[in-house]
Order: C-alpha cells, then sequence, then structure tokens
C-alpha cells in the first residue's frame, strides 16, 4: 500500500487528473523516480553503497560476491552461429568484437548487476553511421537518474557529463535492467544485499574473539601482593611493587592485586581477575560462524555454504540436494544478463539499419512425433531476433550420471555418435580427425580398448582356469 503526503493510503492509479502522474511509481508524488527517497523503510541509494565498500572491505562478502560472478559467467561466454540473414549476423560480430563483450561480461557487468542490481548500457549521442557503436555502462552512483511511467517503462536516462552539462539519452540510445524492480518500480536492488548483515556479523564474531585471544594473550601472570590496612606504608609498599608491572606491554604482563587480611587477623581478602576463556565458548562460536557464513551464501545467490569452503557437517546426500536452488538461482540471472545483450543488440540493429529493416531467419518445424524437422525461412523485424548466447552449463549431473545417460542413449539408438560425444564435453569434429589419423574410426568401438585385459605374468590368476579355445566347425 502507498500513502500520500497526509498520511492516507492512495487509491488513484493513471489518468491525468490523480495525485499519482503515469500510475504508481516510487516515493511521494512530488519525487521524481530517480530520487533517493526511502521505500519500505530502507535507501536504494545506501544499500547499494554498502554493498559496493563490502565487496572491497569485507572479505567474507567478497570473496561470496566472486565465487558468484565465477559460478555465473566462468571463462565459457561467447555466442553461437545466429540463424539470420548476413546483415544481422555481420552486426553481432561486429558488436561483440567493438565492445569486447565477452570480457565485459565477465570483469563488470556480472559483478555489478550482483553490487547493483542495475545495468545501463548506453550508445554514443553523435550519429556515427553505419559503423558499430562502441557502448557504455553508466556508474548509477554517479547522479544517474531515470524517468518512467507504468505503461512505457523507462523512457529517458541522464546523467552528469563535462563541464557541469547534462547528458540524455532518449529511448533507442540506453537500454536498462533492474533487479527485483517490483510493484511498478523502476529502480533495481542489488541481488546480494541480503547478505551483508551475516557477512558483517561474521567478521564481527572474529574480531571479538581475536581481541579476546589478545587480551588474554598479553596477561602473562598475576602477582598478589599482601597488605596490611593497619601499616600506614602499605600502600606505598603495594605501589611500588605494582610499579613493575603497571604497564602492560604488547608482548604480555602481569597483573598486581591485593591480598589484605582482614580484622579477625584470619580471614584473607584479595581482589579477583577473571580471564576471558575463548577455548570454553569455541563450539558455540564455530556454530555461530557457520550460521553466517550459511546465511551470507543463501543472500548472496542461493548457494550452499560448502561453495565457501565451510563444510564441517555436508555430506553428499545434503551438499547434492542443496545445489539445485543455487543452479536455479544462477539460471534466473543467466535470464536477465541474456535479456540485457539482446535488447542491447537490437537497438544496435535499428541504429544502424533503422528501425523497419526487415532481416530473414531460419526457424524450424517438428513434424512425425519429433523425429522430422522441416526449415523454413520467415521475415522479421530486429525485435524478434534472439541471439544464442552460451553461458557456463550448469548441472547438477555427476560424470557417473552423464555416461550412464549416454550408454541408455547408445543402447536403445536415440541419440548419434556426435551428441553422445558433445554430452561428455569431446569434440566430435576434432576427435574425429584424431582418430583418422591413427586408423580409427569415430563412433565404433575401439577393439584394443574393449579387449580384457590379462593378469599379470601372463596367465590366468591362481584358482582360474584357462578358458577352452573355441572349436571352428
Amino acid at each position: 500500500m502507498l500513502f500520500g503526503p497526509n498520511g492516507e493510503p492512495l487509491e488513484e492509479s493513471g489518468g491525468t487528473e490523480t495525485s499519482l502522474s503515469q500510475g504508481w511509481r516510487e516515493g511521494l508524488p512530488w519525487q521524481g523516480v530517480g530520487s533517493s527517497g526511502r521505500v519500505y523503510g530502507v535507501d536504494r541509494d545506501t544499500v547499494r553503497r554498502q554493498t559496493r565498500t563490502a565487496f572491497f572491505t569485507n572479505p567474507l562478502f567478497g570473496a561470496a560476491v566472486e565465487i558468484a560472478v565465477a559460478l555465473l559467467i566462468g571463462d565459457a561466454f561467447t555466442y553461437a552461429e545466429l540463424n539470420a540473414d548476413k546483415n544481422a549476423q555481420a552486426a553481432l560480430s561486429d558488436f561483440w568484437d567493438t565492445n569486447d563483450l565477452g570480457h565485459l561480461m565477465s570483469s563488470r557487468l556480472v559483478t555489478e548487476y550482483l553490487l547493483d542490481g542495475e545495468l545501463c548500457g548506453v550508445f554514443p549521442l553523435d550519429d556515427i553511421g553505419d559503423q558499430p557503436a562502441r557502448i557504455a555502462h553508466l556508474d548509477m552512483d554517479r547522479g544517474v537518474r531515470l524517468r518512467s511511467d507504468v505503461s512505457s517503462g523507462v523512457t529517458q536516462v541522464t546523467a552528469p557529463g563535462e563541464n557541469n552539462r547534462t547528458l540524455t539519452w532518449e529511448p533507442g540510445q540506453f537500454i536498462f535492467t533492474a533487479h527485483n524492480a517490483l510493484w511498478n518500480d523502476a529502480r533495481g536492488w542489488p541481488v546480494a544485499m541480503r547478505a551483508l548483515a551475516p557477512a558483517d556479523a561474521y567478521v564481527t564474531l572474529l574480531q571479538h574473539r581475536l581481541n579476546t585471544h589478545d587480551l588474554q594473550g598479553r596477561i602473562l601472570g598475576v602477582q598478589t601482593v599482601f597488605v596490611d590496612r593497619k601499616d600506614p606504608s602499605s600502600r606505598a609498599t603495594y605501589q611500588a611493587k605494582a610499579q613493575a608491572y603497571r604497564t602492560m606491554p604488547r608482548r604480555g604482563g602481569i597483573l598486581t592485586l591485593a591480598k589484605v587480611l582482614a580484622d579477625d587477623g584470619k580471614t584473607v581478602i584479595s581482589d579477583e581477575i577473571n580471564f576471558m576463556t575463548p577455548a570454553a565458548g569455541a563450539a558455540n562460536a564455530e556454530a555461530d560462524a557457520r550460521a553466517f557464513v550459511r546465511l551470507t551464501a543463501l543472500g548472496v545467490l542461493g548457494m550452499p555454504e560448502h561453495y565457501l569452503g565451510e563444510g564441517g557437517t555436508i555430506t553428499r546426500t545434503t551438499a547434492e540436494s542443496m545445489t539445485l536452488p543455487a543452479i536455479r538461482s544462477v539460471l534466473r540471472i543467466h535470464a536477465a544478463l541474456r535479456s540485457h545483450l539482446d535488447r542491447l543488440y537490437r537497438a544496435e540493429l535499428r541504429r544502424r539499419y533503422g528501425p523497419d529493416k526487415i532481416y530473414t531467419i531460419t526457424t524450424f518445424d517438428v513434424k512425425d512425433g519429433g523425429k522430422t524437422r522441416v526449415s523454413r525461412k520467415k521475415k522479421v523485424r530486429a525485435g524478434q531476433i534472439e541471439v544464442p548466447w552460451v553461458f557456463p552449463t550448469i548441472t547438477q549431473d555427476s560424470l557417473a550420471d552423464l555416461i550412464t545417460r549416454a550408454e541408455a542413449a547408445a543402447r536403445n539408438g536415440w541419440a548419434s555418435p556426435q551428441t553422445l560425444s558433445g554430452s561428455l564435453s569431446f569434440d566430435p569434429a576434432e576427435e574425429n580427425d584424431r582418430m583418422a589419423a591413427v586408423g580409427l574410426d569415430f563412433g565404433l568401438p575401439n577393439p584394443q580398448a574393449a579387449a580384457p585385459t590379462a593378469p599379470p605374468g601372463g596367465g590366468p590368476h591362481a584358482g582360474q582356469t584357462s578358458p577352452a579355445p573355441a572349436v571352428t566347425p
């Protein structure tokens, strides 16, 4: 529910006479979408700066984000052959090379999307004609403001330029992507924002324990000095004895305590000191630390804690079961990044060849129960072209599972040798050439590899008999 400046719930939506022009939007009616007003009790700019700061200063948070980026993008990001005409293929190749998209994704965009929850790619404001454009992604913490409405989305992006100049990008000149842009809120939220609190708590817990260990290590001993309260010089004697150890050095020191005899002459009264004993609570601290690691991993990308090196209570079964949510989270981020790149490429096609340019793509109709594919040509505009971006394969299947599946497919004739070879990460074309060079045929078993290995010594093992020779009629 949204509230107006008088504190009453707002019930209007859309229309030109409403107090919320162009529909619901973030903040109060007089605030722009790009403002830093608090929404739902949090401030977007503050959260974004917190995630950025933690990435560089909090080792657990930074490591979790780095692992998430490696899981998301790895080193395998590229694109497959585009099923479109030569103009579209050439534009994609030029766009990839000009912007070095592979390096841009692995070094910047994935990390920034996790930390900021927003990506805004902008095209040159000058008319550069029929040549590939060099795009830029704005720093969302440098005064970027958006104008949007619920029917058209983000319609304008502005950012400060040089010499107090304001740069403005209109529709077609920018591509904006936001994470968790909910309830008609145009702006996004950092993907990793929920990992901030547990990551900070983890470091704070370690610092407390290190401080306790440090203090205990500096107190090497305690001396007890007898003080006679009836002796006028007893206090001076006490202070003189304590003076030698009054300053506790970095490497350790001794505390001085007073020992006093009571008036009855029998009861001994002495000062006491209680040492902090971290070892006594080590089990609790270990459980707390593991909980913080678990929450940090969950907050970044739904990863299990053993992804961060904490596997003390993880078994093979629980590890496999906890991996699926992480895979689903990764695929969700893949979808967002794929959409961002698709829209960048389509905007490049419209900028370079015009919005009315028609392209020819190849589609396939599946017939005969899925065993036959019939290709046909189709005329489309830029908005209907999908680029086959290749992200790292994320799967729960083990090597044993892949081999079992490939063997079942080979037995039942469900797949070609090329497909089965590719499913096990072999390159069929390369392996075909290598096998041909040594006189082998791709897709046919190697007789030498299939033959059973003779036992050591050249004969049967002890207790075994040699098989009888085959008799040929």
